[in-house]
């Protein structure tokens, strides 16, 4: 069970807490201070100014837990300014350093550490992250399915100003906090503490306590083209696809470097899951191959797309049912384009255009024409299909048009039985009005009673689809009541994350290490930390640095001091690992 202030303040009067602030302390003198002290469910520690050490390699050596070398660890200065005191720990870097109070924990607690909201830079929990694999859960949900070893890529702006796709580490919790609440123009909210920082349009990271009304952010902007999604590149204005910037982070990483660089497939035939393990190279005529191959219905593991597309397509060319039913539904479609009333209005565009037909064309459609029937096994082959198409009893020939008619309407036209949830998902499984068209058995008339459908395939507005809305601007700012749950997440590679709101912020740098204090455990703390910003960061001494939270049950059986714990009593310096 988790204890409140009452609690912490009865254990401090018994020494547990030395020195031991009894409210939350936010300023000294004229100087404001990273807050420490006693808060509703939890104390806030500071980091004690005699003693911080960085980790350096230190090259030629391996380091060792079981025999730790000293030499890895070097002292950092402490540096002074109207801030306050200071140590300096720097980009992509590890300290410890060592906690101002003093602790006696008694035999039923356990006492853990976690990093304070303001190294972090927060949002409140229900804040959603976008992905690239097309999802957005918030940064709780990620929290939690991190925990079970999950991975997430999403969206970064990298120091050219383009955006890439990158790697998101470590979704956590990280403390309570006051927020701010930033509205931008496309009414999405975004909760976070007013420190955070938003990138803006011109390339700046301010803090969200500075922005204004009118402000310019720095956008997201996806679309979908043909079932691909795109990404708007703020450096040239061009929609870039989403799957080939998936495909540079694998190429960054080392992965499919000697791979064909033509085509990208998506492994699980989901063109909205452009996570980089579901991104595979393939040659051009391979890809469409398989895609064709998929599309009549035979099923293989694309990862073994090689061998297995070419023996799947042979195994097609040698089956004469496969080739024949081809064919056949060929020279259906084609005869009822030409007598159908269903294509009147659209035969009536073809043969204007063909009697507008410039000379140019029409002599070279003419000379086409003469050539292919100079050759005497086309000229038999025509033949023969005309006398299978019209036998010369002709009393019984419209009686067999309109068999004919009837069966391929009711075969293959309509489907008024389609919806447009049906239409919307053949169009993402195929990629293309002819294949959903083939996905449904219908014809591609049907695609005409949804042209949201199709606008949104290809990636336009039509008359009945809304226009994508604005998200870069900030239209209004306030402070929410009370304090919150608040939560982050780290991006080693650029230090920025988007939003599913559209806009880009700054990551969390300082991660502190999640340190127990078992239970009769006495001594100071050594806190550990790493900064996996692409900046330097202060560690402000004498300041709040951790929350610690105290967590009660029964007395234990064997406590640390029973067992003569090999960190019991520790001084106020940093403590190396021991064996």
């Amino acid at each position: 069970m988790i204890k409140n202030d009452t609690w912490i303040r009865e254990l401090a009067n018994r020494g547990g807490i030395a020195p031991f602030e009894p409210q939350q302390v936010r300023r000294v003198g004229d100087r404001p201070v990273i807050s420490y002290g006693l808060s509703s469910f939890g104390y806030d520690i500071r980091l004690s100014p005699n003693e911080f050490r960085i980790f350096r390699h230190i090259p030629g050596t391996v380091v060792d837990p079981k025999n730790f070398n000293p030499e890895n660890l070097e002292t950092a200065a402490l540096h002074h300014d109207d801030s306050g005191e200071f140590f300096i720990l720097p980009a992509h870097s590890y300290g410890l350093g060592v906690a101002l109070e003093r602790l006696e924990v008694p035999d039923n607690v356990t006492i853990v550490c976690l990093g304070k909201s303001t190294y972090a830079r927060c949002f409140s929990g229900d804040t959603r992250v976008a992905l690239v694999d097309g999802s957005a859960p918030t940064l709780e949900e990620m929290s939690e399915r991190a925990q079970q070893g999950e991975l997430f890529w999403g969206y970064s702006v990298n120091r050219f100003g383009r955006i890439i796709v990158t790697q998101l580490e470590a979704p956590r919790y990280i403390d309570r906090d006051s927020l701010l609440c930033i509205t931008l123009d496309n009414d999405y909210e975004i909760r976070c503490t007013p420190d955070h920082q938003f990138l803006t349009r011109d390339g700046r990271m301010v803090p969200a306590c500075e922005l204004r009304p009118n402000d310019s952010l720095m956008p997201l902007y996806r679309q979908y083209q043909r079932g691909y999604e795109m990404v708007y590149q703020p450096l040239n204005g061009f929609q870039y696809p989403t799957h080939r910037l998936s495909d540079e982070w694998n190429l960054n990483q080392g992965i499919y470097q000697d791979a064909p660089n033509t085509h990208r497939h998506h492994i699980d035939r989901d063109r909205r899951n452009n996570n980089p393990w579901n991104i595979i190279r393939m040659e051009a005529q391979d890809h469409i191959k398989l895609h064709n191959d998929l599309n009549y219905g035979e099923e293989f593991d694309p990862v073994e797309h090689g061998e297995a597309v070419k023996a799947a397509l042979e195994r097609k060319r040698s089956n004469p049912e496969w080739v024949t039913h081809y064919s056949e539904v060929q020279r259906e479609r084609a005869l009822a384009f030409w007598r159908s009333p269903e294509y009147a209005e659209r035969r009536e565009i073809l043969l204007a255009a063909r009697q507008n037909m410039p000379e140019a064309q029409r002599q070279k459609h003419r000379e086409a024409m003469l050539n292919y029937y100079q050759d005497a096994q086309a000229r038999n082959r025509t033949s023969e299909l005309s006398r299978k198409a019209w036998s010369e009893d002709t009393s019984g020939r419209h009686e067999r048009q309109s068999q004919y008619m009837k069966a391929t309407v009711d075969r293959l036209r309509t489907r008024h039985d389609v919806t447009s949830e049906a239409v919307r998902k053949a169009l993402h499984e195929t990629g293309s009005i002819r294949g959903a068209a083939r996905y449904l058995n219908c014809d591609r008339s049907v695609f005409r009673r949804f042209p949201d459908e199709i606008a949104a395939f290809r990636g336009v507005a039509s008359a009945g689809a809304a226009q994508h809305p604005n998200n870069h601007k900030v239209k209004s700012i306030r402070e929410l009541p009370g304090t919150h749950d608040v939560y982050c997440l780290t991006v080693p590679e650029t230090g920025n994350f988007a939003l599913d709101a559209g806009v880009f912020v700054h990551n969390c740098g300082i991660i502190a290490n999640i340190t127990p204090a078992e239970a009769a455990w006495k001594g100071y703390l050594t806190l550990e930390f790493s900064n996996s910003s692409s900046a330097d960061c202060r560690m402000y001494a004498r300041e709040g640095v951790v929350q610690l939270l105290f967590f009660e049950g029964d007395p234990c059986s064997v406590s640390y001091e029973d067992r003569q714990g090999k960190y019991q009593n520790q001084n106020e310096e940093v403590t190396i690992a021991r064996i």
